[in-house]
């Protein structure tokens, strides 16, 4: 599948929308009864979702849930009519013009995102996503690509659902919450293991965040506002992983490892690398030993971000940052933007047609080794 100009496209970040039922019917017979669920069945529109019986949302009123569902509809109604279900997501493929998506959670970004929580739960609830997530893309094995969801609340479990997902469920990609979780960064020495054991297995990994939940999150200690938390957590926790990935000395020890930061677009890029090389690892470096490379070129080496078509520095920043470092994202069918809005943007950019081409096809293939 082609776009009228010639250029094929991957969806480095798509969203399944996943059905409420479903993590009752995929979870472990054991954690059923604390599987997350609506925190009422009125038929209402939407509602908080509770895990184990607690909130799964911060600062996340009536009005607030019933806009998103009001855009949600407006723009996916053809799609949301049949549940966003597998078929509904490849024909929005088709409508798109887009060839293949990775998919990412909608619901799933929270129901693992509550700091404190029972790591087994949270283990549990990321084996019934990525059980479900496994049989909806067996519709359209060439199409929909999952990515699986896991959760550092216990490194060895989080281990255990890798393999999991690798060698039982057949992915080659996973995704991680930026955050801190039970007060570990990304880059925490107690992550060494798993680490370890992407790399062991070749995975790409991919960092995307969600606003309202319940870990810690830059931001959520001071607003309340969508505009404001949203704003803030999505790029600074970016930020802040990459950091710890850096900062722990992962990248390092893994220099095969494919990083994808998701979601935040790629302004932040140019400046982070430059305040860590120049005025950080250039003063600070004998506090990491450990690591032998300006955080620029761990960032070159082995690190991917999704660029929005609209971001106006677009075409001045991709040189700095690195042509063959972006990736297109349609962010589907989350209601931040219009049906196709993504796409369009990067096509009509003053980006040429060999970035637009890198942008759209090469890059999110070297980063998840579609072959």
């Amino acid at each position: 599948m082609m776009q009228p100009d010639g250029f094929r496209v991957i969806d480095g970040d798509g969203h399944v929308m996943e059905p409420d039922s479903m993590w009752g019917e995929y979870i472990d017979p054991a954690f059923r009864d604390r599987a997350p669920r609506r925190a009422r069945s009125d038929g209402q529109g939407w509602a908080q979702m509770l895990v184990d019986g607690r909130p799964m949302y911060r600062h996340y009123p009536d009005e607030l849930v019933a806009e998103f569902e009001r855009r949600t509809l407006a723009e996916y109604g053809e799609y949301a009519a049949r549940g966003f279900d597998a078929p509904s997501q490849v024909k929005s493929l088709d409508d798109q013009g887009i060839e293949m998506s990775f998919l990412y959670p909608s619901l799933g970004l929270g129901t693992v995102a509550i700091d404190g929580m029972d790591p087994k739960l949270a283990a549990a609830i990321s084996r019934s996503y990525n059980r479900w997530l496994a049989d909806f893309c067996s519709h359209a094995p060439d199409r929909l690509k999952p990515v699986a969801l896991l959760s550092l609340h216990d490194v060895g479990l989080a281990i255990g659902e890798l393999r999991y997902a690798v060698h039982t469920l057949g992915m080659r990609s996973v995704m991680l919450r930026p955050n801190m979780v039970s007060g570990r960064s990304v880059g925490h020495p107690d992550t060494a293991p798993f680490w370890a054991e992407c790399a062991e297995l070749g995975v790409s990994v991919s960092f995307h965040e969600g606003c309202h939940t319940m870990l810690p999150a830059a931001g959520a200690d001071r607003f309340t506002t969508h505009f404001a938390m949203h704003s803030a957590c999505h790029p600074m926790e970016q930020m802040m992983a990459f950091i710890a990935l850096v900062d722990g000395g992962v990248m390092e020890r893994h220099p095969d490892l494919r990083f994808g930061f998701m979601e935040a677009g790629c302004g932040w890029v140019p400046y982070l690398l430059w305040r860590m090389d120049d005025l950080e690892y250039r003063n600070w470096k004998f506090q990491i030993p450990g690591v032998k490379h300006r955080p620029s070129e761990y960032f070159r080496r082995q690190c991917w971000v999704s660029a929005e078509g609209c971001e106006p520095y677009l075409d001045k920043l991709a040189p700095d940052i690195g042509t063959d470092r972006l990736l297109f994202a349609s962010d589907y069918p989350h209601p931040d933007h219009e049906f196709g809005e993504e796409l369009e943007d990067v096509l009509k950019s003053p980006l040429s047609d060999d970035v637009k081409r890198a942008i759209l096809w090469d890059n999110p293939a070297a980063f998840y080794g579609v072959v």
